[in-house]
């Protein structure tokens, strides 16, 4: 390899090596740790519970351990609102054991979500709005009035189509598992595929979008501001 050749790999690896640098930095600015654990404690405690002791026990212990969570994080200083969403949403699983009388019916909100936002995200592709357009636009990751529309559409109908991927992929995996109802199989594939996918796949988009500006100069700080719930 001559010089030049060891050079340009030289930037190449540097290049990945701060991509993975800013991903990062980005996951820990929206709180992709804590939000991992919020969502993967109450999720795995359920389908403990439901395997040892049943539907009720899972979902005991599962709303047990997300209030113990929450008053964890409010005593630390945390967001009395991302606090409280977090305990609605186990709060909300629960209330569909009881609705359908089994256990899976603690991932059917989900499973129905994925398909909803599958559904979404594929559509806009049809109509020539992209999704992440329309959001990127609402939250200033995108300026209201770009200089190239054409060209932030097209990047944006890649980003939908991703997005339209992960969901897709969400109810390819779940909702056979829902039907079949292998409860602690799904259970198991729901705690992946949940909030930890969700907190990355954020992260990712921002960065795409940051990669191929141009951006307003407040964008920067918007998406750290927002929240995961």
């Amino acid at each position: 390899m001559n010089p030049d050749e060891q050079h340009i790999a030289a930037l190449d690896r540097q290049q990945h090596s701060n991509v993975r640098v800013e991903i990062w930095g980005k996951f820990q600015a929206m709180h992709g740790p804590r939000h991992i654990i919020d969502g993967a404690t109450p999720a795995i405690g359920f389908p403990l519970g439901y395997s040892v002791a049943g539907a009720e026990v899972g979902v005991f212990i599962a709303i047990l351990i997300a209030v113990v969570l929450a008053a964890f994080r409010l005593i630390r200083g945390d967001s009395v609102r991302v606090v409280a969403a977090s305990v609605l949403v186990i709060l909300v699983f629960s209330l569909f054991v009881e609705i359908t009388g089994e256990g899976r019916g603690f991932y059917l909100p989900e499973v129905a979500l994925c398909v909803v936002l599958t559904v979404l995200f594929g559509s806009t592709l049809l109509t020539g709005k992209p999704l992440s357009y329309t959001v990127s636009r609402r939250i200033r990751l995108e300026p209201a009035a770009p200089a190239d529309p054409a060209v932030r559409l097209h990047l944006h109908r890649r980003i939908t189509l991703a997005w339209f991927v992960f969901w897709a992929v969400h109810v390819a995996v779940m909702l056979p598992l829902y039907l079949a109802n292998k409860v602690v199989i799904l259970g198991t594939v729901a705690l992946i595929l949940g909030k930890p996918a969700l907190v990355v796949m954020l992260a990712v988009t921002w960065l795409w979008v940051r990669a191929n500006g141009p951006r307003p100069s407040e964008a920067e700080g918007s998406i750290v501001e927002t929240e995961v719930t």
